[in-house]
């Protein structure tokens, strides 16, 4: 081996990482073993303190006076009063529904299922308040002993904004623990174990690799993190595939359900953390290793 590949490997712990990856061999040897960097989940990130922030906002406008002077949370807290004098709480579970939509829409790292179910339930928390209140005084109109319904209290916007986004910042902590990347001197690992039920391993072959992309992000190229997609035969035909069905689903949700489950079309790479290296420090270093890896092997 010579000297970048020995570098890589005096930092690390063998036994630990073979502990991490049990489906290595015993004739492998780690060289290099990473995750995802801290702030490659900074949209994700990013979009919990926007949530928290709408929150807040309208809570603010049901509660309080117009904040002082004439600069832009002014503006926001001003229309926010106006939703709420126009349509109440109704008026929040719209603006939640729509930022669901766009997030949704955009087809970024954000619009993943787990995000647009957690947008969609801050908007129907409320929501559902209201109707069995609803419901509750309605029927207390033919009849007696019906139970207090629960009603939507201001103070509830930053409890559920609060308790949202400490939900939100933890399951995308999680997540991004969940993955685990490691090179040997016979292959590429991929490990992902998500939730304790959700998890893959891939072992990729150096002769079967017959490409790297390294891909970093804006934020990626600010803060030294990147993509690394290993490609061979068999990820790219499968990516045609997933291209293929996912154009005749979209024929299909385009026909049933219209513009409500449409997105903006994706680009080709793909950014799914249990597929590439995702969003690992210094990327170049690690490309570099993985070609003197396949040219030694």
């Amino acid at each position: 081996m010579n000297d970048k590949i020995n570098n890589f490997r005096s930092q690390l712990d063998i036994h630990d990482v073979k502990e991490k990856f049990p489906e290595m061999t015993e004739s492998e040897t780690p060289i290099w073993q990473g995750s995802p960097a801290l702030m490659s989940m900074s949209g994700k990130y990013a979009l919990s303190m926007l949530v928290l922030l709408v929150h807040l906002i309208f809570f603010w406008a049901a509660k309080f006076e117009d904040v002082e002077g004439e600069g832009n949370l002014n503006l926001v807290v001003g229309l926010a009063k106006a939703i709420l004098d126009i349509s109440g709480v109704f008026g929040f579970v719209i603006v939640m529904m729509i930022i669901a939509k766009i997030n949704h829409y955009l087809n970024t790292s954000t619009s993943g299922g787990w995000t647009t179910s957690w947008l969609l339930i801050n908007g129907l928390i409320p929501f559902t308040i209201v109707l069995f209140d609803w419901g509750g005084k309605i029927i207390g109109n033919f009849t007696d002993g019906v139970p207090d319904t629960p009603m939507w209290l201001d103070w509830y916007y930053p409890l559920l904004g609060g308790l949202s986004a400490f939900f939100s910042l933890a399951i995308t902590t999680h997540y991004r623990n969940s993955f685990q990347y490691a090179i040997t001197d016979k292959r590429v690992h991929i490990r992902k174990k998500f939730l304790y039920f959700d998890s893959s391993t891939i072992g990729i072959p150096f002769e079967k690799v017959e490409n790297l992309k390294v891909e970093p992000s804006v934020i990626g190229r600010i803060f030294g993190f990147g993509n690394i997609h290993v490609i061979t035969d068999g990820i790219q035909s499968d990516a045609r595939d997933e291209e293929q069905s996912g154009e005749s689903s979209s024929i299909i949700s385009s026909i049933l359900f219209g513009w409500i489950l449409s997105q903006r079309k994706g680009s080709p790479s793909t950014e799914d953390p249990s597929q590439c290296l995702f969003c690992i420090n210094d990327p170049m270093s690690v490309y570099s290793l993985i070609n003197e890896l396949i040219d030694n092997s």
